[in-house]
């Protein structure tokens, strides 16, 4: 691969050089932009004790600013009870030692010490230390170990004048957040944030962080959330999800708190919103409002939901949301939120796509003019109810009901050799209504003295689209000479209903090992009555294009697992299978009645052998049943130069997943470094037909082929380099996948094998000044087996900068750029 690229692809080596010399400025900028010279800067050491003599493993060491005790300089004691803290500026500091057990330690210092850089050996004893010459107005521990949570105290983490939780978090140690709000902590991905332990408009971690005040906040907890049914039952489940608790200062716990914002621009811009909270024991309320025209999504975010994807067009949006909660008791709790909003989206873009032949290539170019409005609506409840120490109730819900109008003018020319063969002038006008609804219960019984377990999960799904599409085409043909013009409609209904039910007895058979066999048995409907017509006549359609389609699935899962839970380990062996009776009815007539039948055996093992690390190996198989849309046997020619139709005699995918992570964090140096090697083997893959007619126009249809091999890897690495005053996030990934493609009736057996490296820099005091940068490439080499004269390698750029200037305390300027270069 390097000697292809060094010899035959001179326009990747110009970029991997290109690359290089960008990484090498960014060091420089990170360098320049950290504040931190590296001159005159010094270190102290020393060892932290108990009474006893025996070091304070986890116990912290920091040098708080003795104006406002905000955190300058911190290191964690080792097994041994070491610390050592390195390139600190010269000044005066108070120096706070704390542990979780013991009183905390306060010294005022001057660096560089008279006495030397070695502090020695520090007693910390249960009575309360305060030297003399030090008044500490609050006790404030900026970074706590416990055995499973790390906390941090957000006081001690100066942020500016109306900064959120999200600048909050930026700079806590451990923590991280990209530029469209995802979060990593202690390197992985954050899934959760609650509120003082209660769930937050729906779980959606950045509804939490990108709304609420940081001065709310009075402390930051990061730790695994086990599952609420195995905080239940004590049968650790193995389900974990990377948490960050917010909870709030008492001072956000009176009355009524919140803000309004507002802002404009050149070109027309302007953003504004209000938030309002009410916070206490038992009730928890909070409503938000916000309209901008600068592609600002602070929740309901379209298309920011996925990580890294980008928000297209420019976006008006309007948007606002109410969120409630009420806890009757300890473990009893309900709630409610509501979040909508409605945004315009215009978008202007072109396309210009390679269409490769067997001799040869042919281009087509696209331009798209499209405006857009989408309207979503969400709505999310839950109960916990706890009728006593045997019998715990779970419910949660989602309603989702969403609105979208699309009016698009597209233009497509098709070239040979750079002579015009066709061209397509569209015109679509679409309207389209979702009503989504999902309910989830858990009833949950200890019996025989909590040695047995009755657990029953019942879960329902509707969900019903109507879609409503006219258009417009003027097909061009210039050899030989042809003009086509349709003006048709097209109306889709679709219906799904889902409905299961999954009783489950789990056994304790001897300490730490649990037998449990349950059944999951369900059914689920689908329809698709399409319709399909001259524009004007909707009172008729034409008989070929329209079609009422319809699949019902029957389904029995009956399922025995052996499970060892452990508190550093956990292993689960399980043996379970499917059968599925499927049928086909199209225009109330069956086309088809399927049986079949899977085995679906499951294993996971997951072992924490240290602090801070991991090992996990898990396999598991599953099936995916062809959607109404695949098997439709019916064509589809809104866009005539690439007709879709249906295969109604498509079989279920067989998936066999296996993946192995290592995982490590440093509590000492907040060092990360994850680990991820992951295979996947498709049976009976959907894949895609494609036929090329003579006139450049083609026929897609999915088809099953045999096989699908995909073998993935992901490295995250993270730390702080303290002596340039940055922190380095570095990503790999490695992709390689084979699979068959049909064209022209003739199998293509592709092969892909894709590397990515993406690496950012951040300087680590960000209080006036703040600089992200960072870049990635990505090289991907593409091999066909029925032209190996198409074979190519290509590569993509990405560099990417965010800079945030405070001179002050009430003033903040913030620019940003991204920049991403398509070599193919």
């Amino acid at each position: 691969m390097i000697k292809e690229i060094e010899e035959g692809y001179p326009a990747i080596r110009k970029a991997v050089k290109m690359y290089c010399k960008l990484r090498s400025l960014f060091i420089i900028v990170m360098i320049l932009g950290s504040s931190i010279p590296c001159f005159a800067q010094h270190t102290i050491k020393g060892r932290v004790i108990d009474e006893n003599g025996e070091p304070l493993t986890y116990a912290t060491v920091v040098l708080l600013s003795p104006v406002d005790s905000t955190v300058q300089y911190y290191d964690v004691a080792d097994k041994e009870g070491y610390y050592q803290i390195k390139f600190i500026k010269p000044g005066n500091y108070v120096i706070q030692y704390s542990f979780v057990t013991k009183e905390v330690i306060y010294e005022a210092v001057t660096i560089p010490s008279e006495s030397g850089e070695d502090f020695g050996n520090k007693m910390m004893k249960t009575d309360m230390m305060v030297m003399d010459e030090v008044v500490v107005s609050a006790e404030r521990i900026p970074i706590q170990f416990r055995s499973d949570t790390l906390a941090f105290d957000a006081k001690a983490y100066k942020t500016k004048t109306g900064a959120v939780v999200e600048d909050l978090l930026e700079k806590i140690p451990g923590i991280e957040v990209d530029n469209a709000g995802n979060m990593k902590a202690l390197g992985e991905d954050v899934t959760k944030v609650l509120v003082d332990g209660k769930e937050f408009f729906d779980n959606d971690p950045k509804v939490a962080t990108k709304n609420l005040p940081a001065d709310a906040i009075d402390k930051v907890e990061v730790f695994d959330k086990k599952s609420e049914e195995a905080e239940f039952t004590g049968v650790d489940d193995g389900v974990r999800d990377r948490t960050i608790n917010l909870l709030l200062n008492e001072d956000s716990k009176k009355g009524y708190f919140g803000d309004t914002d507002g802002g404009g621009g050149t070109g027309s811009l302007y953003k504004t919103g209000g938030k309002l909270y009410r916070f206490s024991s038992k009730f928890q309320s909070a409503l938000l409002g916000m309209y901008n025209n600068v592609n600002e999504f602070r929740f309901t975010g379209k298309n920011m939901n996925v990580f890294g994807q980008q928000v297209s067009g420019l976006n008006t949006t309007g948007a606002g949301g109410i969120n409630l909660s009420y806890n009757a008791s300890k473990y009893n709790r309900y709630f409610i939120s509501y979040l909508g909003s409605s945004t315009k989206t215009i978008l202007e873009q072109n396309t210009s796509t390679e269409n490769f032949l067997r001799n040869g290539s042919y281009n087509q170019i696209e331009d798209v003019d499209k405006n857009e409005r989408n309207t979503p609506h969400r709505t999310n409840f839950g109960v916990r109810h706890r009728f006593n120490r045997k019998h715990n109730l779970i419910i949660d819900g989602d309603i989702d009901i969403t609105s979208n109008n699309i009016v698009t003018q597209m233009l497509t020319n098709t070239l040979l050799n750079d002579s015009l063969i066709n061209n397509l002038d569209n015109a679509t006008n679409s309207k389209s209504d979702l009503i989504n609804a999902k309910t989830k219960a858990v009833y949950i019984a200890k019996l025989n003295e909590d040695k047995t377990q009755f657990k029953t999960n019942i879960s329902a799904l509707y969900n019903k689209s109507t879609e409503g599409l006219d258009w417009t085409n003027t097909t061009t043909m210039y050899n030989p000479g042809r003009i086509t013009i349709d003006d048709q409609y097209q109306d889709n209904i679709t219906d799904k209903l889902t409905f299961s039910v999954n009783p489950t007895i789990v056994q304790k058979i001897k300490p730490l090992w649990y037998l449990s066999a349950g059944v999951n048995i369900g059914s689920s409907n689908n329809n698709l009555n399409r319709k399909q017509g001259d524009f004007g006549q909707e009172d008729t359609f034409i008989d070929s294009l329209s079609a009422d389609f319809n699949t019902n699935e029957t389904f029995v899962r009956p399922s025995l697992s052996l499970q060892r839970s452990a508190s550093k380990s956990q292993v689960n062996f399980a043996f379970g299978s499917t059968w599925i009776n499927f049928d086909k009815v199209l225009n109330n007539g069956s086309i088809g009645k399927s049986d079949y039948f899977y085995f679906l055996p499951e294993f996971s093992y997951k072992y924490n052998y240290r602090e801070g690390r991991r090992i996990e190996l898990r396999y598991n198989s599953n099936v995916n049943m062809p959607s109404v849309n695949q098997l439709l046997p019916v064509k589809d020619i809104v866009n005539p130069l690439s007709i879709y139709q249906g295969n109604i005699n498509l079989i279920p995918e067989y998936n066999h997943n296996v993946s192995l992570l290592w995982g490590l964090f440093d509590q000492f140096s907040f060092t990360s470094l994850f680990t991820r090697l992951a295979f996947r083997y498709t049976k009976d893959k959907i894949s895609w037909s494609q036929t090329l007619n003579e006139d450049f126009t083609q026929i897609i249809r999915p088809e099953n082929v045999p096989y699908n091999y995909t073998v993935f890897s992901n490295i995250y690495f993270s730390t702080p380099i303290r002596a340039l005053g940055i922190k380095i996030n570095a990503r790999s990934h490695e992709m390689w996948s084979k699979g068959i493609s049909i064209i022209n009736s003739e199998d293509n057996i592709q092969s892909t094998f894709r590397h990515t490296l993406d690496l950012s820099f951040s300087n680590r005091r960000q209080e006036i000044l703040a600089i992200r940068t960072g870049g990635s490439v990505s090289v991907t080499d593409s091999k066909f087996s029925i032209a190996e004269s198409l074979n190519n390698v290509y590569f993509n750029t990405r560099y990417y900068t965010n800079v945030r200037f405070t001179p002050y305390e009430q003033w903040s300027f913030e620019t940003g750029a991204n920049v991403v270069n398509y070599n193919s």
